[in-house]
């Protein structure tokens, strides 16, 4: 009988056992990876607060960005740019495998190569089922509490009736030879019904003549991806090219807690819904599931009405964040390639980015949002 079993072995679920570990439980992290950060696909980008807040491993950086650039389908460009870092880019992996061993130094246990089959909830506990990868050998761990932090896995949640996400994009991308592409040069976002419909692209410098390339879409999103590819490596083959693809959960519908079992990170669908970026309000949501797991201990009280404390954390935290996020997000989506060209040439006309700076953090979107909304889609209404 462990403490805790956290299901999933992304940036959320390591946090919350390497925190839960420090604190004296007795934690058991399962993952279907024969290796940590085996299948980490990310854009890598994580805003610079993260890394102090968290206490974030460095050595996986490898670039910082300080200006981005957004495009929109006719060519137009907003630049935004800032004389302190705005993001580091890290190798995914890597960050994954250093934030494992900084979990297994405080006392956590890693069970890897285990794919979780249940959950199953007991009077005293719970029950998890699995199947080793290799050796597909059946096996069974019990614990006093759970954490699902598996990512965009539905079936593990729907068989509880916990959260779903409402909605999902595609998210398609490759590291690329780019040499003409140095580390000091602009993120680019890419937009356009033409270029990516429902969301964006995106190119990343890494430094040493790579980037990284993707966009996400709320349809099949290769066709844009290798429209996109032509566009910016016009000469290198798809072909060429080790592709990676995943499903991004969007807003969060349903409850996160129910008995001794808490659900955090994309599990739970805490996603920036703007960008699609999961690893910082992941590792938030990680932190207030350890302080609510940390008092149901001290309480010997693990019921739903007990955990439920942690619903009520997020959504007062970083809920209006989705919901803002979400609703910009959409609206966007509807615009036409001219629209969105206007809206590019009005911006740039009012000096948008400027009179937003100040409201405009990496992972904080919803005072920007806002702003944006009041001088783009409703100007009329401005004194």
């Amino acid at each position: 009988m462990k403490d805790v079993i956290i299901i999933g072995g992304g940036p959320a679920g390591l946090h919350a056992a390497r925190l839960l570990a420090s604190a004296g439980l007795d934690v058991a992290l399962l993952d279907a990876q024969a290796e940590i950060g085996e299948r980490a696909i990310c854009s890598g980008v994580i805003g610079v607060e993260a890394f102090s807040r968290f206490d974030l491993p460095t050595d996986p950086i490898q670039n910082t960005i300080r200006r981005v650039e957004a495009i929109s389908p006719s060519g137009r460009k907003l630049l935004h740019s800032s004389t302190e870092p705005l993001a580091h880019v890290v190798n995914k992996g890597e960050f994954n495998r250093d934030l494992a061993a900084h979990a297994v130094s405080a006392g956590a246990q890693m069970w890897l190569g285990k794919v979780v089959e249940s959950l199953e909830q007991q009077k005293h506990g719970v029950a998890v089922r699995f199947r080793c990868r290799e050796s597909r050998r059946q096996g069974r761990l019990r614990a006093r509490a759970a954490i699902i932090a598996s990512g965009v896995n539905r079936s593990l949640t729907q068989s509880l009736g916990l959260v779903q996400p409402r909605d999902f994009l595609r998210a398609i991308q490759a590291d690329i030879p780019l040499g003409k592409d140095g580390a000091t040069r602009p993120t680019r976002i890419y937009v356009g019904q033409s270029v990516a419909p429902g969301a964006f692209g995106w190119k990343i410098p890494l430094g040493q003549g790579r980037v990284r390339l993707g966009l996400m879409a709320s349809e099949e999103p290769r066709p844009y991806f290798e429209q996109l590819l032509k566009k910016v490596a016009p000469h290198l083959p798809l072909s060429e090219c080790k592709v990676f693809q995943k499903v991004i959960g969007q807003l969060p519908a349903g409850k996160c807690a129910a008995d001794r079992i808490l659900v955090i990170g994309e599990a739970a669908g805490h996603v920036k819904t703007t960008t699609g970026g999961g690893i910082y309000y992941g590792l938030l949501s990680a932190e207030m599931a350890v302080e609510v797991l940390l008092r149901a201990f001290q309480q010997k009280s693990f019921t739903e009405q007990a955990l439920s404390e942690f619903e009520r954390y997020w959504r007062s935290t970083f809920g209006h964040e989705f919901g803002t996020g979400y609703f910009f997000r959409k609206l966007m989506a509807r615009f036409p390639d001219s629209l969105l060209d206007k809206t590019f040439e009005k911006a740039s006309s009012i000096d948008l980015l400027g009179r937003i700076n100040g409201n405009l953090k990496f992972d904080w979107h919803y005072k920007a949002v806002v702003i944006a909304m009041q001088r783009l889609i409703a100007p009329s209404q401005q004194a």
